[in-house]
């Protein structure tokens, strides 16, 4: 696979960035499922819309996963099954 790119590693540092003021914002929540982070990361400018509940994202965190760079993230999580992942981002690294 090729290196991430300027343009990845820079999104990915916002997406970070994002999900770090989030639970500042919300400091009752814990977890919460990558996917409902989406219309945050539009708000931002991160994606320009959301297609088929949360791609975007979920493309993000595969590539990363399957780049084993997952940990460029601070918060996220994933549960994988025999078929699919979930993906939360936490607020507790």
């Amino acid at each position: 696979m090729p290196p991430l790119s300027e343009e990845k590693i820079h999104k990915i540092g916002r997406i970070d960035q994002v999900v770090r003021d989030y639970f500042q914002k919300h400091p009752d929540s814990e977890e919460i499922l990558a996917k409902k982070l989406m219309p945050l990361f539009i708000e931002k400018g991160i994606f320009n819309k959301d297609h088929r509940d949360g791609l975007p994202i979920m493309n993000i965190l595969r590539d990363l996963d399957s780049e084993n760079k997952l940990s460029l993230l601070k918060h996220v999580r994933v549960i994988r099954h025999a078929v699919n992942r979930n993906w939360y981002f936490r607020a507790k690294q």
